[in-house]
């Protein structure tokens, strides 16, 4: 699962033995995945080809921890990096350069009765309120690539960013509430001064994730001087999230719709309703995603029918094994455009 602000700020409040309470955590994951990739040219992945490739699955390698600071109060901090191991530090022959080694979630901030507030890089509270994601870190599987890549940022809302102050409240009744406020800081000749309103993401998020009903709202706004557009135009990002987990059964649907004057018309706008469903068996899991895009058509493109199935094995508490088939359909014109993949790997969490 992946490591937010709003498990850290749970944890935070739990007392570790004094032997401990300022021993940071070392953490991570290795996830790498044998694929079969039908990659037409106009495919989902344009840094990918066809072929069998293997793929490093966000692969990460982390600190966190904490330091009571009295009354109540303590410091929380977080180094997270991606570690690439499918690439190295070598220039191609257009001379990008494939960075081994890239950041992920890096933080520092109080935590206490009021909640936790944060500044550094984070996910933002609308990736963040999401509920599980059967098939999270897969290249071609996960929400963004499923659910079409739509947005300003063509990530369907699962974006990271720098610069971010984040605030995170306690659970009232089981609800928490998180927001996040980022300034852009860069600029041409003809930028405007940034502001913390550059890009704001907010949510509501009731229960928990792993057992028993979950709910969230979310909602994202960035202004044009956050996207660079010239003629002052805003997006907008609106995600709902209903979860049920309950024995080995968890199951999900998300709404998705983007839209703004920045992006009206293009192929980033549109909305989205992926459903997911898997159910545990002992050490197996079966799971399924399906995600049905409803994209705008002022470029030629089509709505379209995106899936994944796939089966996860449990070796231990930190091992699984998985084999995957994605397809994603990518609709232009009269051209239909498709990419299937077949993958099957191993994660071990640490």
């Amino acid at each position: 699962m992946k490591k937010n602000i709003i498990a850290l700020a749970i944890a935070s409040t739990i007392a570790a033995p004094v032997a401990f309470a300022d021993a940071p955590t070392v953490y991570g994951q290795v996830n790498m995945a044998v694929e079969q990739v039908d990659l037409d040219e106009a495919g989902v992945k344009s840094d990918s080809k066809s072929g069998t490739q293997v793929n490093s699955r966000a692969s990460r390698l982390g600190i966190k921890g904490s330091e009571d600071l009295g009354n109540g109060l303590k410091a929380v901090y977080g180094l997270e990096f991606q570690v690439n191991i499918d690439t190295s530090d070598v220039k191609d022959s257009t001379e990008n350069k494939f960075n081994s080694l890239t950041a992920r979630n890096q933080f520092v901030g109080l935590a206490g009765g009021f909640g936790t507030v944060l500044m550094g890089r984070h996910d933002t509270p609308f990736k963040m309120s999401q509920g599980q994601d059967l098939f999270n870190d897969s290249g071609f599987a996960d929400i963004a690539p499923l659910n079409g890549s739509l947005g300003a940022f063509n990530a369907g809302g699962e974006i990271r960013v720098a610069n971010t102050v984040a605030y995170v409240s306690p659970e009232f009744a089981g609800v928490k509430l998180a927001a996040a406020f980022v300034p852009k800081e860069t600029g041409g000749d003809q930028a405007e001064e940034s502001s913390l309103s550059d890009l704001m993401s907010a949510a509501v998020m009731y229960g928990s994730t792993k057992k028993g009903l979950y709910l969230s709202a979310a909602v994202d706004q960035a202004s044009a001087e956050y996207i660079a557009n010239t003629n002052n135009d805003n997006i907008n990002h609106l995600r709902l999230v209903a979860q049920y987990a309950t024995g080995g059964l968890m199951a999900n649907v998300m709404y998705q719709d983007f839209s703004g004057d920045a992006i009206e018309g293009s192929d980033a706008e549109g909305s989205a309703i992926n459903g997911q469903v898997g159910y545990t068996m002992g050490k197996f899991m079966p799971k399924l995603s399906v995600a049905s895009v409803d994209r705008e058509k002022k470029f030629g493109y089509e709505d379209s029918t995106n899936y994944a199935v796939g089966l996860d094995y449990s070796f231990g508490k930190k091992t699984v094994g998985y084999v995957e088939y994605t397809a994603l359909e990518n609709i232009k014109g009269e051209d239909k455009t498709d990419t299937n993949v077949v993958s099957v790997g191993m994660n071990h969490k640490f």
